[in-house]
């Protein structure tokens, strides 16, 4: 979920009261080349069962998480403070900040589904008091800066009401002004930022994967939201998302997500993982990469370039093109337009018109099945179709297969699965599928599509960020996981 046009809108409020902690933002020692982390895709969560572990002087967590139908997204684990507190986290390429939710006075989001305007908490809330690693960040860190989208390096200082000589001096000990973030589609979060400890696995070889503690992390401590029930990692390239105050925006990270079929099997996970195994993976067969572009205005976010849509091509079979691209979408324009954002907190790719009116009518033209229009307007999905199918799971069909075109020649053949999902159980023999793909909202600039988190299940994507590229790899992420 990339955070809208306007990045941050923000809050600044006094806070008079003074905080001793360390105001430094140097990034804490690197002792592992990669980290090997679990990704869960859910629906739902529910308190997760702990199981505690002695490991480098510190009570660490270990989580196991049976879950059922809430929302889409992927989780990871977040072990926050000393002793850890674990959270569940989406991943979210399109955005920085990381964030949970936090205070003793519970967690309150709105809009967040039930029957009344502001939900009970989903997960369990982090409390500071808790932690004796805990502190506010200060208002003259770059953090604080950043979150706030201060244009002046001195703004939260000055909101803050410190004394001009304090902060121009970087003595001012005052924390950092409460700030507001906002996302795509109406979301936003209020909150402050916090510092702690956060435990994550590093790599060990044949020893298996080693608890390491990295202290100093600086995330959003929230206390409410619009639209965002749990927390989220952030995954960008600013400075306050997690690879990067890690140390690992230098090298690179990869995640290859389940398939939506183990939504609700909590036995299944898929690895993300940060540093040097990211890279080395991406050295094997099958791999198609494209190169990462860049937006001047919106520098944070991940970009590829799509020439065009394909169909055909699985199990080797003939290619047709379908539909080219507008060359807004093969690139990024000195403004900072353009390109195609690979967010994994958007669910469906989002494609503009024409191009997604031209595929629309590629893959109708080529699918041999009668079209629903009933489920088109149940759903809100845009191409529906009639699907003969006698027993579950109904995989073979005869529904054109996507490939994308990518800028550099490369191309991307979707697998099935990850293009149409059955929105129906089978009833006389038929199911209903849909293509999950909807059409891009017009703005005011950003980027021309999205790359959502649907149509990489069962794709390997690299982020290799020391080459400047993103490499896809199709494959059984389950079997990959095993």
């Amino acid at each position: 979920m990339h955070p809208s046009i306007q990045i941050y809108a923000v809050v600044l409020c006094i806070v008079p009261s003074f905080f001793s902690c360390n105001a430094e933002d140097a990034r804490p020692p690197q002792t592992q080349s990669s980290l090997v982390l679990g990704l869960s895709h859910v629906r739902s969560l529910y308190t997760p069962s702990l199981t505690l572990v002695n490991s480098t002087g510190y009570d660490f967590l270990d989580i196991v998480e049976p879950v059922t139908a809430y929302t889409d997204g992927y989780l990871l684990s977040l072990n926050l403070g000393t002793p850890p507190q674990v959270f569940q986290v989406y991943l979210d390429t399109g955005s920085d900040l990381t964030w949970v939710p936090c205070g003793s006075s519970g967690y309150q989001c709105t809009e967040c589904g039930g029957s009344s305007s502001v939900t009970p908490p989903p997960t369990t809330t982090f409390l500071p008091s808790e932690s004796s690693s805990n502190a506010r960040d200060l208002c003259g860190s770059r953090f604080c800066v950043d979150v706030h989208s201060a244009d002046n390096r001195f703004d939260p200082c000055a909101a803050a009401g410190c004394a001009i000589p304090a902060f121009t001096g970087g003595l001012c000990p005052r924390p950092c002004p409460p700030f507001s973030y906002t996302y795509g589609g109406g979301a936003l979060v209020l909150g402050s930022l916090s510092r702690d400890s956060v435990t994550l696995h590093g790599s060990s070889g044949a020893g298996g994967p080693l608890p390491v503690a990295f202290p100093g992390l600086c995330f959003g401590c929230v206390g409410s939201s619009v639209r965002e029930p749990i927390g989220i990692a952030g995954f960008g390239r600013g400075a306050l998302s997690l690879p990067s105050q890690l140390g690992f925006l230098g090298k690179g990270f990869s995640h290859c997500f389940l398939g939506f079929r183990f939504a609700r099997n909590p036995n299944f996970t898929s690895p993300l993982v940060m540093g040097d195994l990211a890279l080395a993976s991406s050295a094997t067969d099958g791999f198609v990469f494209t190169p990462m572009l860049t937006s001047a205005t919106y520098p944070n976010f991940y970009y590829v370039g799509l020439e065009g849509v394909d169909l055909g091509g699985g199990g080797g079979g003939a290619v047709a093109a379908a539909a080219a691209a507008s060359p807004s979408m093969g690139g990024v324009d000195a403004q900072g337009n353009g390109g195609v954002l690979v967010d994994t907190g958007t669910t469906y790719t989002h494609l503009p018109d024409p191009f997604y009116a031209s595929v629309l009518s590629s893959v109708g033209a080529a699918a041999p099945y009668e079209r629903s229009r009933e489920l088109e307007a149940r759903t809100g999905f845009d191409l529906c179709f009639r699907v003969p199918c006698a027993r579950a799971p109904c995989a073979d069909d005869e529904l054109p297969a996507l490939s994308l075109r990518l800028r550099g020649g490369g191309r991307l053949a979707l697998p099935k699965q990850s293009s149409y999902y059955p929105v129906t159980a089978i009833r006389d023999s038929v199911v209903v599928k849909c293509l999950l793909f909807q059409r891009m909202e017009d703005g005011d600039g950003g980027p021309a599509a999205v790359l959502g988190s649907f149509q990489m299940q069962n794709v390997e994507v690299v982020y290799d960020l020391a080459a400047g590229r993103v490499g896809f790899r199709p494959r059984d992420c389950a079997l990959h996981a095993a």
